[in-house]
């Protein structure tokens, strides 16, 4: 017990780890385990080995349903990335600069934050509703009544519109951060930028981005992570089955619809298995996230170093 006297700061370490090992380790261990075997949920464990693998990516319904739902989440990451993260740092930019009635855009860019996401849903249901939608009667407004669609409906727009009602309610969060992160660069290096005839662009550029740029790769892998794990407004606008053809069908999704939603038969021995093979799909989606978020922490460690 000599060492553990010398070592005081490992009782603050230890509540801390036995937490995370409890609620993060072991349902981590417990899912490969459970992804091991067939399983409905309620009867005895059948070791497989690997069987819910293989069948997970020879299972011809199976696998469209996993490549129709990696494909809808990697499309909500692209478009985060590429649309979302930066207009949330402009906005960011914005704020940072103190333009007139900046406190006021702050709140109001982050409110959606504090709205549940059925009341989200029901919000794009009004906009986008093909009878009683603003959009269409915006489009009626201005003479494009031939332009009206059921936008709601239409299979091809389903994971457009989810990403339209996430990146709305979400674009405050990803503002935030990277307000915080332009807030910790020194007034010294802006005011020196200033005085140097930087642009109100050089300095965001050159000065501002190069700064945050740990930030923004966090808040990439972050976005990357939500993407992935997306699941309520997903399940609001198309129920477990994913939407009309699974136009709204994502990762966590098809991990519920096979563990927990939809008892029809999709082939093999998933409907006596759902368990067993929903706990394989969440390995899988693990496996994903994880060798992803391995690489960015890399990238982030390797930049630090230079």
């Amino acid at each position: 017990m000599a060492w553990i006297r010398s070592k005081p700061f490992i009782w603050f370490i230890l509540p801390g780890f036995l937490l995370y090992s409890l609620f993060s380790v072991y349902p981590i261990f417990s899912a490969v385990q459970i992804s091991l075997t067939k399983w409905d949920g309620i009867g005895s464990k059948t070791f497989v080995g690997f069987g819910n693998y293989a069948e997970l990516f020879s299972n011809q319904e199976l696998f469209r349903q996993l490549t129709n739902a990696l494909g809808h989440s990697a499309t909500l990451f692209a478009l985060n990335a590429l649309v979302v993260l930066p207009a949330q740092l402009y906005l960011a930019y914005l704020i940072y600069g103190k333009i007139r009635g900046h406190r006021f855009f702050q709140a109001m860019i982050f409110s959606p934050q504090f709205i549940a996401t059925p009341v989200i849903v029901f919000m794009g249901t009004l906009v986008f509703d093909g009878n009683i939608g603003v959009f269409n009667k915006l489009l009626e407004l201005v003479g494009l009544g031939n332009w009206t669609r059921p936008w709601m409906g239409l299979p091809e727009l389903g994971i457009y519109i989810v990403w339209m009602l996430v990146a709305w309610s979400g674009i405050g969060v990803g503002m935030i951060f990277f307000l915080g992160a332009m807030k910790m660069i020194s007034h010294e290096i802006i005011e020196a930028a200033l005085l140097d005839g930087a642009s109100y662009w050089g300095r965001l550029f050159r000065i501002v981005l190069p700064q945050i740029k740990t930030t923004i790769l966090n808040m990439l892998i972050l976005t990357y992570i939500f993407a992935m794990t997306i699941f309520d407004y997903s399940f609001i606008l198309g129920g477990a089955s994913g939407g009309i053809n699974r136009s709204v069908d994502v990762m966590a999704l098809f991990f519920y619809r096979i563990s927990f939603g939809d008892n029809s038969a999709v082939g093999g021995t998933a409907n006596v298995n759902a368990m067993g093979m929903g706990t394989t799909i969440a390995c899988v989606m693990f496996v994903i996230v994880f060798v992803v978020a391995l690489a960015q922490v890399a990238i982030t460690y390797r930049r630090g170093e230079d």
